[in-house]
């Protein structure tokens, strides 16, 4: 019966075959294999059959050798060493079990590749190590992402086989970014070209240095772990346990959960035992007290999920909640203070944008597998805010005690484990069950993450603080947890919301006021809305009450209709017509006003030609305003300065004319005749430019713009209400009126109602008074 030999030729050279795999060529009549494996060992070929076939051939190489070996011929199938072998191998044996009479089969193993690339570089191999191949063809990434996520927690040296292009990044560069996840940018890394044969090249670098050399098929990277050095002959090497160059190199076991504590810096994280717990507002107030103490401080968020987003000086989108605790630190946001921002898109995906730029629509699993790379990010940036700051505060998201999210957690006690500092966990007492909520978020950490949280505040209270004491007491004797305050309702001022959490407590009826005494202004809440926070400076005018509305007969007897920015503008003038809204709209005969995607639904049409909002390529508008908008692939996101054109004053009559605000928009909008400008923007980014922006209908009644924050402005909002109030015979406000600064409020009310200085020890601060007292 005949033989088929699957060979393993090892690096390459001949002189590094074994003796058994040269045996097993030189008794085989047919020799099979990769044309470029086959030339490295073309004097063994002479006299012999050589059925030579190229790249992700495997399958079809393994067939043609065991039908050959079928046949009654003795075949040699050669591949490479380790990985290449043993998995050829494998594929041999599955396609045998479906002959009828498949051949004799015989594994003959080669030097490993990945030993000689070891002994190339030095001795990284003491250790654990995982061999991965990155171009395995039959085994899912996802598969393949997990295991060098496993590697990369256990602290294993990891040797990676050549990578191939995968979409817009490589293979290497998402394995290089698992890595980072949990090793220092520091570690060393080993590049072998060639090992043990002609054209050999070596090279030592870094996780950092990594992607600046070339990798190809011939190439092996072995990337080494927590004890791993760069000698003075700069050989890798990988110590077991004893002294490495005279002193003891201290090791900290890895494990899925924990990482390195590198970052460094003063810092403090604000966790919460739910959504929507005032996590946001509490970091904003402890920004503002620390830089009233003479602080340069910053905020932080890992990964948010937002509806309302802002847009940094350059160009870059963040969250709403990080540009406005940037405020209340009194410097410019950044995308470094929050590196992952989420934007829901459907019920199953989001935008996800990384550093303020987006990469991309993916689902929950698409994201879960992603977040390993994001996560590199989030350290990235964490550690220049540190660096740039003395300290940092740094904002969690949702409950800390989601146990079924914790595996993939980026975002809430794994940050405060990789920066190495205390927490402080916040509950919501107007929802009910506060104690349940605090004990119970306690109960299900584990005991590190329990130690971590060093205070606990009660936040939204209503009522008398003293009635709390026996809770107070039975949580502190419970837990051993100090509650730091009880903060009552923020009364007089509010600060933007994050979430649709938020937005489902908006008010969607009118209050008791009289009609006649109030501006009644109405927000469609659309089903993909987003930036609702615009909205906030109308809501806090003493003479404006706020709805949101979600049906036709809401709309009577407003005297202002806003229609609000859209993650997906098509999708949404379909939701006006299932409402009923959408014929409503066009029959509405007070004011109304269109922010960015609501001012794209204020035209005669939106295409969206490359479905980059949703599948729906076209959708007719409201046709309120003469213009049409094509949706672009590329988003526009800028921080942006404007004058207001005549149409624009004839909107906000008496306003100085100068209005700044944010673009976050993926379209174009352009003016037919029957509508004007509102605006020229005249700088974006910082930089001048002449850019037309929005449009106002020919009687003044209608406008849309794509500035976000426009109602921030106090003199275009005061201007633009007095013009209603003129209308309605309220009495007008004094467009220099100036109001009181929200930060300034927001610190005295938690200066007054939480202990100030014990949660300055907390986080290791001399507990210095605030400005002006006693």
């Amino acid at each position: 019966m005949a033989k088929l030999y699957v060979v393993g030729i090892g690096p390459g050279d001949l002189d590094h075959m074994t003796f058994e795999a040269s045996e097993a060529i030189e008794y085989a009549e047919t020799v099979v294999g990769y044309k470029t494996y086959l030339e490295l060992i073309e004097p063994l070929l002479l006299g012999k059959e050589v059925v030579s076939s190229g790249m992700m051939k495997e399958v079809e190489r393994c067939r043609q050798a065991l039908e050959l070996a079928a046949a009654g011929k003795t075949v040699a199938l050669v591949s490479g060493g380790d990985a290449g072998v043993y998995g050829m191998a494998g594929l041999v044996l599955e396609l045998a079990n479906e002959m009828a009479e498949p051949p004799e089969i015989v594994i003959v193993p080669g030097v490993s590749a990945v030993q000689a690339a070891a002994a190339v570089l030095g001795a990284p191999l003491m250790h654990d190590f995982a061999v991965i191949s990155l171009s395995d063809l039959l085994t899912p990434w996802d598969q393949i992402e997990r295991r060098l996520v496993a590697a990369a927690a256990a602290d294993f040296v990891v040797a990676l086989y050549n990578p191939r292009s995968k979409g817009r990044v490589t293979q290497l560069e998402e394995a290089r970014a698992i890595l980072l996840a949990v090793r220092p940018s520091t570690t060393p890394v080993g590049i072998v070209r060639n090992a043990c044969r002609a054209g050999e090249e070596r090279i030592v670098t870094t996780l950092a240095g990594l992607l600046d050399h070339p990798v190809d098929m011939f190439s092996l990277v072995i990337v080494g772990n927590s004890a791993t050095f760069v000698d003075d002959a700069g050989r890798m090497v990988t110590p077991r346990g004893y002294a490495t160059r005279g002193e003891e190199k201290e090791h900290r076991p890895l494990t899925a959960h924990a990482l390195p504590l590198t970052c460094g810096g003063n810092a403090l994280m604000v966790v919460g035992t739910a959504s929507d717990v005032g996590k946001s507002v509490i970091t904003a107030g402890l920004c503002r007290i620390l830089k009233q103490r003479g602080l340069t401080v910053a905020p932080f968020k890992s990964q948010n999920m937002a509806l309302n987003s802002a847009v940094t000086p350059e160009g870059g989108e963040i969250g709403r909640a990080q540009a406005t605790q940037a405020a209340a630190c009194g410097i410019p946001p950044h995308v470094d203070m929050n590196p992952i921002l989420l934007k829901p898109s459907s019920d199953t995906g989001s935008q996800v944008i990384v550093q303020g730029t987006a990469v991309g629509t993916m689902s929950v699993r698409e994201y879960n597998a992603y977040k390993p790379r994001a996560f590199a990010k989030v350290r990235e940036s964490y550690e220049r805010l540190a660096a740039a700051h003395e300290f940092v505060v740094i904002e969690g998201a949702g409950s800390i005690a989601e146990i079924n999210l914790k595996a993939h957690d980026i975002a809430n006690l794994r940050v405060a484990e990789m920066v190495g500092c205390p927490a402080i966990l916040v509950a919501d007492i107007d929802r009910g069950g506060v104690f349940a909520q605090i004990v119970g978020t306690l109960a299900l950490l584990e005991p590190a993450e329990r130690e971590r949280i060093k205070g606990i505040v009660i936040n939204k209270f209503r009522g008398d603080p003293s009635l709390l004491k026996p809770g107070i007491d039975f949580v502190e004797q419970r837990t051993g947890v100090p509650v730091l305050g009880v903060v009552p309702m923020f009364g007089g001022f509010r600060l933007p919301e994050e979430d649709s959490v938020a937005l489902s407590r908006k008010n969607t009826g009118l209050s008791l006021r009289p009609q006649d005494e109030t501006l009644t202004i109405g927000v469609v809440k659309l089903s993909r809305i987003s930036n609702y926070t615009d909205f906030d400076p109308l809501e806090n005018e003493a003479d404006v009450q706020l709805v949101y509305v979600d049906g036709e007969e809401q709309l009577r007897n407003l005297d202002l209709l806003i229609l609000p920015g859209s993650k997906a503008t098509t999708t949404d003038l379909f939701f006006l017509m299932e409402r009923g809204l959408f014929e409503a709209i066009r029959a509405f005969r007070g004011p109304i006003v269109g922010i960015c995607g609501g001012y794209q639904m204020l035209g005669k049409r939106v295409a969206d030609p490359h479905t980059v909002e949703s599948g729906i390529r076209e959708a007719e508008g409201l046709g309120l305003l003469d213009v049409v908008t094509v949706m672009l692939e590329r988003k526009t996101t800028h921080q942006a300065t404007a004058e207001l054109f005549p149409a624009g004053f004839q909107v906000a009559p008496r306003c100085r004319g100068v209005v700044n605000g944010y673009e976050i928009h993926m379209g174009e909008t352009i003016l037919g005749p029957g509508a004007r400008p509102f605006a020229r923007i005249v700088s974006r980014s910082g930089q001048p430019v002449e850019v037309l922006d929005g449009a106002v209908s020919c009687d003044g009644r209608i406008f849309g713009t794509y500035l976000h924050g426009i109602f921030d402005n106090h003199c275009f909002r005061t201007a633009f209400l007095n013009r209603l109030r003129r209308s309605k015979g309220l009495a007008e406000r004094t467009i220099d009126e100036c109001p009181q600064d929200p930060f300034e409020l927001l610190a005295a009310h938690l200066e007054e109602h939480l202990d100030i200085a014990r949660l300055l020890a907390i986080c290791g601060l001399t507990a210095a008074p605030a400005p002006g007292a006693g």
